[in-house]
């Protein structure tokens, strides 16, 4: 991880995740949240303990981030939570050869990242990633995050599903998994308020190098996200860039890189970062968190802000 300067960015008091979230997402969780068998792999879910089990596993293998662990890491974790107006939920840092970084839990939602990933970014990079994961948990997502995880790691041989239904329910997850990700990558722009510091993290990701990365260019990037809608002329190839895409849970670097640009230059963006934004989600049904006190929509199972239970 190389330093950079420490840059004074904007705060966004009280805002709501109604302010940041994409529309694909939204319109994709409502179909989740349609399937009949969902709540039962939930109330599964819970029961098996599994967030419990990773916890434990994580505080026995990882390094938990505090102000006294990996304190330069969690300046950068502190300050992105601080940015979005939430407390930081439980932070660790797991020895892994692969780049990546995860939220996982319900009542107690945490973040992970790799080791490798932190070797590969600058500061303001990492931090990009920890907003990212942040913004997961601000517009509550990690409860249908997690169950999506679970379902494609244990559900199918634990539970007893039968082929069609769970591949269904996993396409139908895996489809608002990818859709999650561009609002995430919005609370990732809030928080770094950088698009550049962006477009060079999806290209990192993309190309795993700090060798290279000199000489790779942006607005190439671009240009090859354009190269590869263009392909879908054919309709071969529509069909092999949907199998390719099905059980993603993360859309194509290319295509992030396009729409958090496209974001970036958008009136809402601009709006948001004049300080003019929902602080809070319309509705009559908004309710106070029972731990908190933190206004909480009615889609959601925890609270955004403290990460416990909200529907005691």
């Amino acid at each position: 991880m190389s330093t950079v300067h420490e840059k004074t960015r904007k705060r966004f008091p009280r805002i709501t995740s109604a302010a940041f979230e994409h529309p694909s997402d939204r319109i994709a969780l409502e179909a989740v949240k349609k399937i009949p068998v969902l709540d039962k792999v939930f109330r599964k879910f819970l029961e098996l303990g599994v967030e419990r089990i990773m916890r434990i596993q994580l505080m026995g293998q990882a390094i938990h981030v505090t102000p006294k662990q990996c304190h330069k890491i969690y300046k950068l974790f502190k300050e992105s939570a601080d940015i979005l107006d939430m407390h930081e939920p439980d932070l660790f840092l797991i020895s892994q050869p692969y780049p990546n970084a995860f939220t996982f839990g319900v009542d107690r939602p945490f973040i992970a990242l790799h080791s490798s990933l932190v070797d590969l970014l600058t500061e303001e990079e990492l931090m990009a990633v920890m907003a990212h994961e942040l913004g997961h948990v601000k517009a509550g997502h990690v409860l249908y995050r997690s169950i999506a995880y679970f379902l494609a790691h244990i559900a199918s041989r634990m539970l007893g599903l039968g082929g069609i239904a769970s591949l269904g329910l996993a396409a139908a997850l895996f489809e608002w998994s990818r859709k999650s990700e561009l609002t995430a990558d919005r609370a990732e722009l809030l928080v770094v308020q950088d698009v550049d510091v962006c477009m060079r993290l999806n290209m990192k990701l993309a190309g795993g190098s700090k060798t290279v990365y000199e000489q790779i260019d942006a607005q190439e990037f671009l240009k090859q996200a354009e190269r590869y809608e263009d392909l879908d002329h054919n309709t071969l190839n529509k069909m092999y860039k949907f199998m390719q895409e099905l059980w993603l849970d993360h859309p194509l670097p290319i295509f992030r890189a396009k729409e958090i640009k496209a974001w970036s230059e958008s009136k809402q963006f601009k709006e948001i970062m004049a300080g003019r934004y929902p602080t809070e989600e319309p509705g009559l049904d908004i309710r106070n968190c029972p731990h908190c006190g933190a206004k909480v929509s009615p889609s959601f199972f925890f609270c955004p802000d403290c990460g416990k239970n909200a529907r005691m």
